[in-house]
Order: structure tokens, then sequence, then C-alpha cells
């Protein structure tokens, strides 16, 4: 059990990652850049969100398979995904570079996908 913000959580995994990013997504925007990065395409409707790890750099890791199935998943309305920045500097940006935020050694930060669903407009063919 730890904490954040306050707020008491359990953490069920646990992943060190060297890598040049992380993508997560919503299901609308599933289908486009994480889906043609290797991400798996989602169901319109899910409120569940997905992650990509970005050139996972793990050619010296005892265990390159296990950690290649790691790599992308998706997490449940449910559960959260928190992430603590261990370099230097870096950036969050959010629906792509409408919203940037700085980061700095040791920064956390908690994903959930409690936001109000999208209002999702198709056509009936």
């Amino acid at each position: 059990v730890t904490r954040f913000g306050g707020e008491l959580y359990e953490e069920h995994n646990s992943l060190n990652v060297w890598s040049s990013g992380l993508w997560i997504s919503t299901a609308t925007g599933s289908t486009a850049a994480i889906a043609s990065a290797g991400g798996k395409p989602m169901e319109p409707s899910s409120r569940s969100l997905q992650y990509l790890i970005r050139e996972h750099m793990i050619e010296n890791s005892p265990n390159k398979e296990e950690m290649k199935n790691l790599n992308n998943d998706v997490f449940s309305h449910d559960e959260k995904l928190h992430l603590r920045w261990n370099s230097q500097k870096g950036r969050i940006f959010i629906d792509g570079s409408h919203l940037m935020h700085n980061l700095e050694l040791g920064d956390e930060i908690l994903i959930n996908s409690h936001a109000p669903p999208l209002a999702l407009f198709t056509r009936d063919d």
C-alpha cells in the first residue's frame, strides 16, 4: 500500500521503464497513433485506457521476453496508472501538443479514466 496526494492505494504491478516515452490513450484515440505504433485498437465505447511504452530499452534485461509483454496493455476504468519520473527533466503532453507540463526528478503522476465520457457522433450506414 502506498500514498499519492494523501490518498491510499494498493500497488499491484510495478515496472521500471527506460524508454523514449510512454503513450496513454482513450479508446477513441487507440485506433490511430497508438495502434500504428503497435498498440491494440479498442471498442470506441470502452472506458478503459491503454498504455504503450515507446522504444523500451530492454537489450540487457535478463527477462527480455517478459519485459516485451509489458510494453502495451489496457487498464480498466477502476484501475489507476501511477508514474514516477526518474530523469532530471521531461515533459508530459496532453492531447498532442495542446497542453504541456514540465516534469522534474521525483515528480509523480496518477492517471485514471474518471473523466466524463466523450460524446461520440457516428454515421449510420
